[in-house]
């Protein structure tokens, strides 16, 4: 892995969701989720499968539409009916875990093609910032090759860089590590270290451990659609104090407390 430019990131933007509520049909997934994250802050959803943290991550950029509540992202209003979608979510960067690469195009293209429909870039500064990017992610040079071409761990990390060109005020990461090999997941974290290092207000659904005791701010537990327990991340890995919270990390952690990373 070539080594990652140190990241330039925009003047950092946060989020407040107030008495989310999302439901499929009868089944109440998000049940009045309220939290405030900070300009600049690092927030990481822990919980098990089916407590809601991808449900509340989709929300905040309205790729799933809530019932009831308000969510300001940004600076806009996502909620309002009358909201700009596509400006709105020019200031949203969002990867996902699957890579959703187009595989007909190469890694550059992947970065620069929503900069020229989005934001209106030429293809010169477009490409121009992609390469700006792709090596701020340590895959300069391997701009041309598609993604069949790179491992999970590359593709992601194009993925990355795509939601950066765009160069969002605020980063959600949906699981960005679950798909890939475990020798690649490593690569993966690090670019997202550098992120948080650099500034960039990121909230992430993770499984990853110590990455969310690390780097994270705070750490949000959520189960059965309920924000259950929240506080600083080593605060709330190390001595939580609910026993939900404590159940489900009993199960995550190693036997003596520790955790990988």
């Amino acid at each position: 892995m070539s080594t990652p430019a140190t990241p330039h990131v925009p003047a950092a933007q946060g989020c407040t969701i107030t008495n989310l509520h999302k439901s499929y049909g009868d089944v109440e997934v998000l049940k009045g989720i309220s939290v405030d994250v900070k300009p600049g802050e690092v927030v990481c959803l822990i919980g098990p499968s089916g407590s809601g943290k991808s449900t509340l991550l989709r929300c905040i950029n309205l790729l799933e539409e809530p019932n009831d509540g308000t969510i300001t992202v940004a600076g806009f209003d996502a909620t309002d009916p009358d909201v700009q979608l596509d400006e709105m979510r020019a200031h949203v960067g969002m990867v996902f875990q699957s890579f959703n690469l187009f595989p007909h195009m190469s890694a550059l293209d992947n970065c620069s093609i929503a900069q020229r429909r989005v934001l209106g870039r030429s293809r010169d500064e477009a490409d121009a910032t992609s390469r700006e990017h792709l090596e701020q992610v340590g895959l300069a040079e391997l701009a041309d090759r598609y993604p069949d071409q790179l491992s999970g761990g590359q593709q992601q990390r194009v993925a990355i860089a795509r939601a950066l060109s765009m160069q969002p005020s605020l980063m959600l990461f949906d699981e960005p590590t679950s798909a890939l090999d475990p020798e690649t997941v490593g690569d993966v974290l690090g670019v997202m270290r550098q992120l948080a290092k650099a500034g960039m207000t990121m909230v992430v659904v993770t499984h990853e451990m110590g990455f969310a005791r690390d780097v994270a701010d705070r750490v949000l537990f959520m189960d059965g659609g309920l924000l259950v327990e929240q506080g600083p991340a080593r605060e709330v890995i190390g001595n939580p104090q609910h026993e939900r919270t404590q159940s489900f990390l009993a199960r995550v952690l190693h036997p003596d407390g520790t955790v990988d990373g």
